[in-house]
């Protein structure tokens, strides 16, 4: 039974027909981490420029919203998301210890420039940070390991697990690379998520559904196969759509319990920076600074108490989605044993119409996004002008604080 698995040397191909490398397929990529909460991920060429951001948490997106990142060299990036950090207030001037404006930084590549970048990375900060009279640092954390590195590279494409434990490190982050160069227009980790699966399943189903066709076409002594085969075939596409309305429904439509409490977190958020701003503004000695203390105080409970009902409804809703999982799996199984009973008349038809499944499976790999994308058309704009509404918010809150000092 030809498997749905691309190959490395695929990878290499696919890589090459997307113009993200030559056709040797020597470029190589390195990631890096820009953390202050806002979370953003950086992957890089071999020339250090940036060629896709991602927001790792939701601060992340509002930072990234309306911003051109990409073509960017590494430390032009970095300077970018601390400015903007700044004018949103996620990085707070005034009456502050440097610890309340650490910048964490983490570089993960095979790349023999790594020192540079980091350096140029650390420049760029605390160039910034002198600049404009801000109380801050740099500190490097530990980049990912390889079987984090496996598990990002998995959730963001259409691999199998076994593909993905046979990749070298500097394959996985031509993966990760691609896969946050395809998705790049989807601000929300809940989109993302909800279009590499239906990108699985639709490859998966149209690998199987071409499968039948041939069997199909054989007749004869071959019809209770297909029957058997097709039958399958049809509960497992049907699975596949109640998991992906749900998936929708649950966690990207704009009318979800879970977008909602995305929204309220964000609200929590803007009062809890607006509060830094504050106490910030005041000396410590000041008749209100007490006053301001308790308030920012009780916006951090109140910011930990939505982020923590936010989590927890994640988790539920997660749990919930992977139970439909199962049963899908259970008849994907179901799918299995029935390939691997196909009579070696149905291999060998099968061996001969491999080149044609191939190009037809590639040409819907090459379609999806357009599909996704005007699909969740709507959606797409809402949840970035969403993001663009909420930082113009907090840039506003703070010009405002400024104009008022």
């Amino acid at each position: 039974m030809k498997k749905l698995a691309l190959g490395l040397l695929s990878l290499v191909m696919l890589f090459s027909c997307l113009g993200l490398t030559a056709c040797s397929g020597k470029e190589e990529y390195s990631r890096m981490t820009v953390d202050i909460n806002p979370s953003i991920e950086l992957m890089l060429d071999s020339k250090n420029k940036v060629v896709s951001a991602t927001a790792l948490n939701d601060d992340g997106s509002i930072i990234l919203a309306g911003e051109t990142v990409v073509g960017k060299k590494a430390d032009e990036a970095v300077e970018i998301i601390v400015e903007v950090s700044t004018e949103t207030g996620y990085i707070v001037k005034g009456n502050v210890e440097a610890d309340e404006n650490t910048v964490s930084i983490s570089v993960s590549a095979n790349t023999k420039n790594l020192e540079k970048v980091k350096e140029s990375a650390e420049k760029a900060v605390t160039d910034f940070f002198e600049k404009h009279d801000i109380q801050g640092k740099v500190e490097y954390v530990e980049a990912l390991k390889m079987d984090a590195l496996r598990e990002l590279a998995k959730n963001n494409s259409i691999y199998s697990e076994e593909e993905i434990n046979e990749m070298s490190e500097e394959q996985l982050y031509k993966v990760i690379a691609i896969g946050r160069i395809e998705t790049a227009q989807l601000a929300s980790q809940a989109m993302r998520d909800a279009y590499f699966r239906a990108k699985e399943y639709e490859i998966s189903l149209a690998d199987r559904e071409e499968t039948a066709k041939v069997i199909q076409a054989m007749g004869g002594l071959y019809t209770a196969t297909h029957t058997l085969y097709k039958t399958a075939l049809d509960a497992y596409s049907s699975a596949i759509v109640t998991i992906d309305e749900w998936r929708y429904d649950t966690f990207v439509s704009p009318d979800s319990d879970y977008q909602k409490s995305l929204q309220n977190l964000r609200d929590k958020k803007a009062d809890l920076l607006e509060q830094k701003r504050l106490v910030a503004s005041v000396d410590v000695n000041d008749q209100i600074y007490a006053e301001l203390s308790v308030s920012l105080q009780l916006s951090e409970e109140a910011y930990d108490k939505a982020l923590a009902a936010y989590e927890a409804l994640g988790a539920e809703l997660n749990a919930a989605i992977e139970t439909m999982v199962s049963s899908l799996k259970k008849i994907e199984a179901k799918l299995v044993e029935i390939e691997e009973s196909f009579s070696d008349d149905i291999t060998e038809k099968l061996n001969e119409k491999v080149k044609e499944i191939d190009k037809t499976l590639n040409e819907k790999k090459d379609a999806f996004f357009e599909k996704f994308e005007t699909e969740h058309a709507e959606d797409i704009r809402k949840i970035n002008g969403d993001l663009e509404a909420k930082k113009q918010e907090l840039i506003n809150s703070v010009n405002s604080a400024n104009a008022n000092v």
